[in-house]
């Protein structure tokens, strides 16, 4: 078997995603399923020791990919239907897109400067490694990546430029923002409610 991908593993992936599918449909009901599921699955890939995770990693990533493939094929199914307001609604759309990008690769980039700065400042004399930590643009286009098109989207660009250190946690925290996301909208809209 290619890397340690087996029939084993793969079936251990698909049973412990039938699992927290279940758990989610019998914790959160039927209106809530999703949201529970995406919960277990962040708090699992979190809490478990990563000796029992690491060696489902190759698997998961090889499934992973080809799911994402599927969402990508499958994403844009009934945009054909909707082309005409699409068409209509391009420029507005545009503005806020171009806008929303430059305004968080600003922050970015300022952040970036005065992270470094201040850690040149302290170090009297720069950082001699060229290590940049936290801070590499590599990292910070993948969380970008995570915080404004999710977790496939930031997989994508990491997997594309092959920086395959930063997959899988690309998947995790864009994840994660899914699921923190989708419980303060939950709690926000019954908020609204009344």
């Amino acid at each position: 078997s290619p890397a340690g991908i087996t029939v084993e593993r793969v079936s251990m992936l698909l049973s412990l995603s039938t699992l927290a599918a279940w758990m989610g449909r019998l914790i959160g009901g039927k209106s809530n399923a999703l949201p529970v599921s995406t919960l277990l699955t962040v708090l699992g890939t979190t809490l478990v020791p990563a000796r029992w995770i690491e060696p489902l990693r190759p698997a998961g990533e090889i499934l992973g990919t080809a799911l994402l493939y599927i969402f990508f094929a499958t994403a844009g199914a009934g945009g054909l239907s909707i082309a005409d307001s699409v068409k209509a609604a391009f420029v507005p759309i545009g503005c806020f897109l171009t806008i929303l990008y430059g305004v968080h690769g600003s922050i970015l980039a300022a952040v970036r400067r005065l992270v470094l700065w201040n850690r040149r400042r302290s170090s009297k004399g720069g950082n001699e490694d060229g290590d940049e930590g936290i801070v590499a643009r590599q990292r910070l286009l993948v969380a970008s990546s995570a915080a404004i098109g999710g977790p496939a989207t930031a997989a994508a660009l990491a997997k594309a430029n092959g920086w395959s250190s930063l997959v899988t946690p690309s998947l995790l925290v864009g994840n994660l923002g899914y699921a923190v996301a989708t419980f303060a909208a939950i709690a926000f809209y019954r908020l609204m409610l009344g």
